[in-house]
């Protein structure tokens, strides 16, 4: 009796992890995938805490987290590349992934050449050593640029590390043409290949401060020592999004739907906490 209880149960578990996961059907078609079975996804794994490599070389963050999950949900593997963040887009567009698993706000110009189904959000901040003057005076209030006029003002002249090819990049060299064409010195901006180097440049004195999406400034100030911290915090709170080929609608509608799933079951919302970051009010994106 106690042989067949045990063996009912497993098979009423069984049924239950495959009902959890979306059907091949519900998913995407065959020709959506570069290798049917398997979602193969990149990302910059030295971007904590969205994905990076731990002591032992293994995977962790946020999107490593999501995108596992994910994966799982529509009933396939996962297969990462690790690539440098300015890599990342000409990698997708020579179609050496099926899609950008990674920190990658949504904007104009990217939604020219990709479908990007937004999943989380946050802003970006300016990271400095304890007692610093750089980035203070101003209250701040996100969603209201103007509001951090004043902070970026006390970057005239100085040296701010920041990573190449992103938004934060972009938002840290309009600063700079706003101080200049006011007739004050620009910003020294020291543009590196990932976080991680523009953060180690201020460890190092490289830099006096780093520009940073809000997250990461955070995970390492928590995750490493109390000698930095946040000067302000929250500018161009924007949406990040998983991105695909503007072609490949078929797999933006499936993480769509896969997104959707773990929102309903509630794995969504418990990743996002464990790293501290917002839900999006809708995965829809722009076609």
């Amino acid at each position: 009796m106690l042989k067949k209880a045990i063996a009912t149960a497993i098979a009423a578990l069984a049924v239950l992890g495959t009902a959890s996961a979306l059907s091949a059907e519900e998913a995407l078609p065959k020709d959506a995938l570069s290798t049917p079975g398997t979602l193969s996804m990149a990302a910059d794994f030295a971007a904590a805490p969205n994905q990076f490599l731990k002591p032992d070389g293994t995977m962790d963050g946020l999107n490593y987290d999501l995108c596992g999950a994910l994966a799982a949900k529509m009933g396939l593997k996962i297969e990462w590349t690790n690539l440098a963040f300015p890599g990342l887009v000409p990698g997708l567009q020579a179609k050496r992934f099926d899609g950008l698993c990674t920190a990658i706000f949504i904007n104009p110009d990217r939604l020219k050449i990709m479908n990007m189904v937004p999943y989380v959000q946050w802003g970006e901040g300016l990271m400095v050593a304890k007692g610093s003057p750089l980035g203070r005076g101003c209250d701040a209030v996100s969603g209201k640029p103007e509001t951090y006029e004043a902070c970026f003002a006390t970057l005239s002249g100085k040296t701010v590390s920041v990573a190449a090819g992103g938004t934060t990049n972009k938002h840290l060299e309009e600063q700079s043409a706003k101080l200049a064409s006011a007739g004050k010195p620009a910003i020294n901006i020291r543009a590196f290949d990932s976080n991680a180097d523009a953060i180690q440049a201020v460890v190092s004195g490289q830099a006096e401060a780093a520009y940073l999406n809000d997250p990461q400034a955070a995970f390492f100030i928590n995750r490493t020592n109390d000698g930095f911290e946040l000067a302000f915090k929250g500018y161009s709170s924007n949406q990040l999004a998983l991105a695909v080929l503007k072609e490949n609608t078929a797999l933006a509608d499936a993480l769509v739907k896969g997104l959707e799933a773990m929102k309903a079951d509630g794995s969504y919302a418990t990743i996002l906490k464990k790293w501290g970051v917002a839900e999006v009010p809708s995965f829809a994106y722009a076609k």
